[in-house]
């Protein structure tokens, strides 16, 4: 590996460490990887590596709220060539595009994003690790400047995988656990025009804990994910499902059809994540195996260890070195802590 990208990679695990909120996250990143690959502006977009959907955004001196719409579609509808889920089918991390798009309609819809947000060149990068994809690096060179060149493509290329380990070590360092003190389940109501028809009002409140400024923030930025997750929900064999990592714990989006003469109309559910949408988290999180989520929920269930052993026969010495493995890896230190963290 270059000296570079190998300088610049370890340098990421410290940095990330640091970061405390999401927005932490992503100025971190473009720290380190600045000297390496200078750019202008980034846009950071989280994954959940279960069901593909968006579950953060951060960005800095880069595209508005629509074009995240905008990409959002294209990822979930598979339109466009240089896509997340295009560039890891590709098994090439890394496009790069600028402000001369190729011909079609769609490259001059994204031809013009670019000049609206004074955009000359853009460098896309697919975070993913060990099969599993984490979110999408978004790098920005103003209008009038050097735009992205071949070799800044390989080096980014080169810092893909450290890149994922980064996002991956900050998601899994926010423990599984639920917002707490949090408020009853929120619907948002939204037809097949994409309009939002009805908003409870403790769906205004989980709402606006999934944007980091959400007193300044406008509306197609506050419901973002909302519509990206309700998108996901009228495509068919899609889990439209995100579990997003918040300042207070987990929250968990989830959409579904209404069963009404619009057929695209979706109900949207923002709740605090329970432990059944957090335990297959934490398998690609910590590495918990299936057998140890059994264990994990019969513990939920309130069951002792011999319990546990004689319904998963297994002995009481197994389930007791199967919860050893689940405090390693998950870094609390007793059952308590354990099922505390898991519960609301």
């Amino acid at each position: 590996m270059n000296p570079d990208v190998e300088r610049t990679a370890r340098s990421l695990a410290p940095a990330v460490a640091e970061a405390t909120t999401i927005p932490e996250l992503g100025a971190a990143i473009s720290r380190q990887i600045a000297e390496l690959v200078p750019h202008d502006g980034y846009m950071l977009r989280g994954v959940d590596p279960i069901t593909g959907a968006a579950c953060f955004l951060t960005k800095e001196h880069g595209y508005a709220a629509s074009f995240y719409r905008e990409l959002e579609s294209a990822e979930i509808l598979g339109h466009g060539h240089h896509t997340l889920t295009a560039l890891v089918g590709r098994g090439r991390p890394v496009a790069v595009l600028d402000s001369d798009p190729p011909r079609g309609l769609r490259g001059i819809r994204h031809q013009e994003f670019m000049k609206a947000t004074d955009v000359g060149s853009e460098l896309r990068v697919a975070l993913t690790l060990k099969g599993l994809t984490w979110g999408l690096l978004v790098l920005l060179r103003e209008s009038g400047g050097r735009p992205f060149s071949a070799a800044d493509g390989v080096n980014a290329g080169r810092l893909a995988g450290p890149l994922a380990r980064a996002l991956r070590q900050y998601v899994a360092g926010r423990f599984l656990r639920p917002v707490r003190s949090a408020p009853p389940p929120g619907i948002v109501v939204i037809d097949s025009s994409d309009t939002i028809r009805a908003v409870t009002r403790t769906g205004h409140e989980w709402v606006s804990k999934l944007v980091q400024d959400a007193e300044t923030a406008d509306e197609s930025e506050i419901f973002a994910h909302v519509w990206n997750i309700a998108l996901m929900a009228r495509q068919p064999g899609r889990q439209a499902l995100s579990r997003i990592p918040g300042p207070d714990g987990w929250i968990v989006l989830e959409a579904q059809r209404l069963e009404e003469s619009d057929l695209g109309g979706v109900a949207v559910t923002i709740q605090s994540a329970s432990s059944d949408v957090l335990l297959p988290a934490a398998a690609v999180l910590y590495g918990i195996t299936s057998r140890e989520q059994e264990v994990i929920r019969r513990a939920l269930d309130g069951l002792a260890v011999k319990q546990i052993a004689r319904s998963l026969n297994l002995s009481q010495h197994t389930v007791n070195d199967y919860f050893k493995a689940i405090y390693r890896k998950t870094g609390v230190n007793s059952r308590e802590e354990l099922l505390s963290s898991l519960s609301r």
